[in-house]
């Protein structure tokens, strides 16, 4: 399934092999290679795959095709990394939005340890802690994203200073 849609994807002029091959860590033999069926891409080819291909259309068919008959489902969220809003994204911006996580945690145990000793949690204070928790989400994947962009960014460095020498 992922050789037809990564087909269907150059045909449609979305990306080209070539491109595949760039943001994936391969050659462009090998992308044609995944396409007849010859092999398939390893996680972490897919992986840098879906994070540097600009066209959303196409991270989108590749992971459908890549999940598809598991039990995986992907969610794209629009997050602001530079958290603490001082043009950088670091390690700050990786403990400001942990931070953030923990306190909405614990907000919401609080609410949620009244209502076990009796208060009443009705429909409005319901859909409170339902965003709330939706809110911890988007923390603990903002903290995921930020440590992982530190990573690459990082592994990009040796790279260069590699290519240097």
């Amino acid at each position: 399934m992922l050789a037809k849609t990564l087909q269907i994807l150059i045909d449609d002029n979305l990306t080209t092999a070539k491109e595949i091959g760039e943001l994936s860590g391969v050659s462009t033999s090998t992308v044609y290679r995944w396409i007849s069926g010859q092999s398939q891409p390893d996680y972490d080819s897919i992986r840098l795959l879906v994070r540097h291909l600009p066209n959303r259309k196409a991270q989108e068919a590749i992971l459908a095709s890549f999940s598809a008959g598991t039990s995986w489902q992907f969610e794209h969220m629009e997050l602001e990394l530079d958290v603490n809003d001082d043009g950088r994204i670091d390690v700050d911006d990786a403990l400001d939005a942990a931070i953030k996580m923990m306190r909405g945690s614990a907000e919401t145990l609080t609410q949620l340890r009244a209502a076990q000793n009796g208060e009443t949690m009705d429909s409005e204070k319901t859909l409170q802690q339902i965003a709330l928790l939706n809110q911890v989400a988007r923390n603990c994947t903002i903290t995921q994203r930020v440590l992982v962009d530190m990573a690459e960014q990082k592994r990009k460095r040796k790279l260069r200073l590699v290519e240097r020498i």
